[in-house]
């Protein structure tokens, strides 16, 4: 789940100064009270506000976000056939950070600066300082939950404070699955969540046990399988109840707009069968900010959960239980 590489010398025993290169790991320094060790963030870094705010930033994209869906995914796949990194360390903020430990991961490179280079410059630019390597791979709930564990271990946080930390991710889990049992007399609604519209991606890795904690039934992926391209008869195979659509990276407002111009414009190439989907005729699709509370392994994926437990059951876990405020119901336009 997670590894942590030797230093190349012995760590003194000094301030820790924390490097976080993927946002669901500064989350999770934040949630163990180590924010004010973060030295160092990514471009994608957002959260918590008071946390990252004035943190240097020490990574780069070279996928311009304003890109189409079409167009952000072709970049990907050609760079991953070049075997070319979308994202890179910039050498002189991140030397400048002096980090005694670097937080990354090897399990995609398309959410993160590629783990190879990291290694690599770590060694180059940090070679007169003692520092660790800690890589973590988390594909399911389970291995999120570990991840805090894994963290709070390497920079030496009280057991206290790992304590609390996994209690509220253990807690809200079971405050959700209780709610939604309360409700569950019918047959649990099966659910597609899309991470991606242009092509269809669905949701992997943790999605179908968060799912499952909210009441729905999940069947495009098994716990821990990555996401994968589908195609349209597959999904209307597939025939779902509701469809969460939650793209990785994506807001709220920008999952929406997406939506709109790629799956509802009726002059569109995608309307025909889009809404010919019983689901989208139902007005049973949601739009959802996938990168806050779906596509970062943090403890945040338990807001996901409540979120998917509201659409689904109507079970307002939290008072920003509302439409409007973490997700928006899409209907097919006015004929």
């Amino acid at each position: 789940m997670g590894t942590s590489l030797p230093s190349p010398s012995p760590l003194p025993c000094e301030e820790v100064r924390v490097v976080s290169l993927l946002p669901s790991l500064t989350e999770i320094v934040a949630q163990l009270g180590k924010g004010e060790q973060l030295v160092g963030i990514t471009h994608e870094c957002d959260f918590p506000p008071d946390v990252v705010m004035g943190k240097k930033v020490v990574t780069e994209s070279f996928v311009d976000p304003k890109a189409s869906q079409r167009e952000i995914n072709d970049r990907v796949v050609e760079s991953l056939a070049q075997n070319n990194s979308l994202y890179a360390l910039r050498e002189g903020a991140f030397r400048d950070a002096r980090p005694t430990h670097v937080l990354t991961q090897s399990l995609c490179d398309v959410c993160a600066v590629n783990f190879e280079q990291v290694k690599s410059k770590c060694s180059r630019l940090l070679a007169d300082d003692p520092y660790k390597l800690l890589s973590v791979e988390p594909q399911t709930l389970r291995d999120v939950r570990d991840s805090i564990q894994v963290v709070g271990a390497s920079l030496d946080c009280s057991r206290a404070a790992i304590d609390e930390a996994l209690a509220r991710f253990d807690e809200g889990r079971a405050s959700v699955r209780e709610r939604v049992h309360r409700r569950l007399d019918r047959r649990r609604p099966k659910v597609a969540l899309l991470e991606w519209f242009d092509p269809l991606f669905t949701g992997g890795h943790w999605i179908h046990e968060m799912v499952e904690d909210a009441g729905g039934s999940y069947g495009l992926t098994r716990p821990g399988e990555r996401s994968a391209v589908m195609t349209r008869s597959d999904l209307a195979a597939y025939d779902p109840d509701v469809i969460v659509l939650a793209p990785c990276g994506f807001d709220l407002d920008r999952c929406e707009r997406d939506a709109k111009k790629i799956l509802y414009d009726p002059e569109g190439e995608h309307f025909e069968w889009w809404s010919g989907l019983r689901a989208v005729r139902e007005s049973e699709v949601y739009a959802c900010d996938g990168n806050q509370y779906f596509s970062r392994p943090s403890p945040r994926l338990v807001e996901g959960i409540e979120i998917l437990a509201e659409v689904l059951h109507g079970v307002a876990t939290t008072p920003r239980g509302e439409e409007g405020a973490r997700w928006r119901r899409l209907e097919l336009p006015p004929r």
